[in-house]
């Protein structure tokens, strides 16, 4: 019965709350940015998890994993079937340069900082901690489109190509943060063993790359008959269901297998834009059921956690900071850009909650003081992120 009311209860919260939007022009813009983002779901998690009214507590939270791995399988697709190759080779190359750059020394910068952070923590071992480190680096690499959204709604801006740029690379980015799970992962893989095997680590890269193949091949192969919008509907349904179930069925990434296969749908189906206004318009429901699997999962304790969930939004902004001024200098835009750019790139969003408890989920030992904090960081990077954003642009004039 607790099952049947939590699956209830969240696909009302889910649908409902798609369908309300709280953007009054009177909230301070990081409050605005924090209502945006949807992160208001994770208290209404922890309100269902074992620290309220106990519906979401861990036994029914197991149950409900099929309903986490489609969500993440869905959202790894909606993110890869937007990667047409086509459509990008019509941007500035150095675009991506300056992304690519960005993002591997903000993943360098936050694994190196918080490794040398846990080699004072007597709880961890070595792998633990370069596992720890390594997927904070990968959460920290990607940024959220939300608040360069808000501000860009809220301000008339003079400087419109660094709006594109930064537009651009909270787009992008997010390929390489996945990119720097798969590593995590492999590594993980490696580590299961009584020491470190290269072969287990190359194995699980090379299959969470190519699980996402069969169901695009699929999906492409059905996408070729006649059939009705319902019933593509269900094709990509289905398509997505069975890339979750076989990553899982793997011991891989559904949200990595996810990427791959919307990867190829955009580049080889050729009703890639129906596919992608069908994922995209479940996109804000499939979002909140992650908030709500994030909330009802924290289990905060004073300690270590809470000092690491402290420090992360520093060395988060230390990397993107760092990782954006070397872009800029190698890669010099064709515009006036400030050193500090990097300060407009800490919105963390969606993504870094998807990447959090896809390895949770596979790797539950690290899910309390990952959760722990991803949940900190994300209501201290989208408070502050939308005014961090308005500092990198003079003269803005609000609307």
């Amino acid at each position: 019965m607790k099952l049947l009311i939590a699956i209830a209860i969240m696909a009302v919260v889910s649908v409902a709350g798609s369908k309300i939007t709280f953007l009054g022009r009177r909230l301070p813009l990081g409050f605005r940015n924090i209502l945006f983002t949807g992160s208001e779901y994770i208290f209404i998690g922890i309100l269902l998890g074992g620290m309220g009214l106990n519906i979401l507590d861990g036994p029914t939270l197991e149950m409900l994993q099929p309903f986490l791995i489609f969500g993440l399988s869905w959202i790894g697709f909606l993110y890869g079937v937007q990667f047409e190759v086509r459509f990008m080779r019509h941007l500035p190359r150095y675009y991506f340069s300056i992304t690519a750059l960005q993002g591997t020394i903000t993943f360098i910068v936050i694994t190196g900082l918080f490794y040398m952070v846990l080699n004072g923590t007597a709880e961890l071992i070595g792998s633990s901690r370069l596992m720890l480190s390594l997927i904070l680096g990968a959460t920290g690499a990607c940024t959220a489109q939300s608040a360069i959204a808000i501000v860009n709604r809220n301000y008339r801006i003079q400087n419109r190509s660094l709006v594109e740029l930064l537009r651009y690379i909270s787009s992008v980015d997010g390929l390489f943060a996945l990119g720097f799970l798969v590593v995590s992962l492999s590594m993980a893989a490696g580590f299961r063993g009584a020491s470190f095997s290269v072969q287990s680590f190359l194995l699980n890269a090379g299959l969470s790359l190519i699980i996402g193949i069969v169901p695009a091949i699929i999906l492409i192969l059905l996408s070729r008959v006649r059939f009705t919008q319902q019933e593509f509907l269900v094709f990509i349904v289905g398509a997505i269901m069975f890339n979750g179930g076989l990553a899982i069925h793997m011991d891989q990434s559904p949200l990595v297998s996810g990427l791959v296969c919307g990867i190829i749908v955009a580049n080889l189906c050729r009703h890639r834009l129906r596919a992608m206004e069908i994922v995209m318009h479940a996109e804000k429901s499939i979002y909140i059921i992650l908030l709500l699997f994030l909330g009802a999962n924290w289990q905060p304790t004073i300690g270590p956690g809470l000092l690491l969930a402290a420090v992360y939004p520093l060395f988060r902004i230390t990397g993107k900071t760092a990782g954006m001024w070397l872009a800029i200098k190698r890669f010099k835009p064709r515009f006036p850009a400030p050193s500090s750019l990097g300060l407009g790139l800490i919105s963390e969003g969606g993504l870094a909650v998807a990447i959090v408890l896809d390895f949770c989920m596979l790797y539950p030992l690290y899910a309390k003081p990952l959760i722990t904090i991803i949940i900190v960081s994300i209501f201290i990077n989208e408070l502050l992120s939308p005014r961090l954003i308005l500092a990198q642009f003079q003269g803005a004039e609000k609307l």
